[in-house]
């Protein structure tokens, strides 16, 4: 197949993975979420293949190497010392196709060796009413400690990063998922572009700006509550399936908040909205059109940058698709705007401005989001504080923090009114 080719194929497999993962739903048993997430897994694994045979056809085709997998034509050499060398390409973070299970698996084969068919939710289950397997009780044992919090193992653990990757829409926009290994990593951020100037004969290069600064991600803490009835985690028979997808959801909409729109006040990272250097516009009015989108687009495009996504409130989404023509029918969009595709979340909140009704449309290229994750995850036990209810308390907690590599990959059109 061509790379053009190879990426349709890859496209529709990723469709097919997440129109199979949509069908859990509510009234999905624990058997079928789990037969479903079985299959998710397999197909999963063929798009990761097939993303790696397009970054190893497309590092052969900027660097004219030929395929090793085919077979040589008559009077074609490979060079006196054998074989071409296959060139390994290495992506600096996870891709929104990519798991974070399957590079935890990759670093950490050890711990996918032991715990590598535990379930988190079967172990958070196991918390309260105490392990029913070897893997269960070996997993309490050297997770609890004296606090009466776990450390999920971290091949475990993955399996809450990535429902949670899931359901982010800023993944789903592109962005960048790095794991963090330590308390401070460094990333390089694009200052300024280079400028590039023609020279004499003999005469010197004329020196450009700098071009990258350093920025660190620093995990700040994330944690969630969820109360459960005691009689609820002994009778449920998709507890252990239900649980992981609340928590996943809840922690989902709280990442792409501080994503789009967070302070950088401690301990809260800094958004979109609020890096230094972005481009912006206040509109002050409701949609009528889609000329704020193309305006946006512009900028974007005048800064060397293709937009990936759009992201709004569902409120200003519904209205642009509510917009109607002279002749009462549907307003289309450009095709420059309707080939970006637009998602929404109710992240982004609607009553900011004097009017208190005001929200904020971002676009850009989300690739340029980084989103650093620490793989280990922390869950406690509260049993006391809702004790007088017959009632339980699970909190999560993780590590994460947020940067964009440069700020002008992003636009945000400001005090949209509905």
């Amino acid at each position: 197949m061509t790379i053009e080719q190879m990426k349709a194929e890859h496209r529709a497999k990723v469709k097919e993975a997440c129109a199979l993962y949509r069908k859990i739903t509510d009234d999905t048993t624990e058997a079928e979420a789990r037969k479903i997430e079985a299959q998710f897994n397999a197909m999963m694994l063929d798009v990761d293949e097939l993303r790696d045979q397009i970054e190893e056809a497309e590092a052969r085709a900027a660097n004219d190497l030929p395929d090793p997998r085919r077979p040589m034509m008559e009077g074609q050499a490979r060079g006196v010392d054998g074989p071409e060398p296959q060139i390994e390409v290495k992506a600096a973070g996870l891709r929104p196709d990519q798991r974070m299970g399957d590079h935890i698996r990759r670093e950490h084969p050890d711990d996918a060796e032991t715990y590598g068919e535990l379930e988190i939710g079967r172990l958070m289950r196991a918390m309260v009413t105490g392990a029913k397997t070897d893997l269960e009780r070996r997993a309490l044992a050297e997770g609890s400690d004296s606090a009466g919090g776990f450390t999920v193992p971290t091949v475990t653990a993955s399996q809450l990063i990535d429902l949670m990757r899931a359901r982010s829409v800023a993944v789903r926009a592109g962005a960048t998922t790095i794991p963090l290994e330590s308390d401070q990593t460094v990333i390089a951020k694009l200052a300024s572009d280079p400028v590039p100037a023609w020279r004499s004969e003999n005469a010197g290069i004329t020196v450009s700006d700098p071009t990258f600064s350093a920025v660190t991600l620093a995990p700040k803490s994330l944690a969630i509550l969820v109360k459960v009835s005691r009689e609820l985690i002994e009778d449920s028979v998709n507890l252990a399936v239900e649980l992981p997808r609340i928590l996943a959801a809840a922690m989902a909409e709280e990442w792409d908040r501080v994503a789009l729109l967070g302070s950088g006040s401690a301990p809260e990272p800094e958004g979109i909205a609020n890096v230094s250097g972005i481009n912006t516009a206040a509109f002050s009015g409701a949609l009528t059109d889609y000329a704020p989108l193309v305006t946006a687009r512009t900028s974007l495009l005048s800064a060397n940058h293709t937009p990936s996504a759009i992201i709004a409130h569902p409120r200003d989404e519904g209205t642009l698709a509510g917009l109607t023509a002279s002749d009462n029918q549907p307003l289309m969009a450009p095709r420059q705007i309707s080939e970006i595709p637009m998602l929404t979340t109710t992240a982004i909140p609607t009553d900011g401005g004097t009017g208190s009704d005001e929200s904020t449309v971002f676009m850009g290229d989300f690739s340029r989001l980084i989103l650093g994750v620490r793989s280990d995850i922390r869950v406690e036990i509260v049993r006391e504080l809702f004790a007088g209810d017959h009632q339980l308390a699970f909190i999560a907690h993780m590590r994460g923090d947020i940067a964009v590599s440069h700020a002008e990959a992003f636009h945000t059109t400001t005090a949209v009114q509905g």
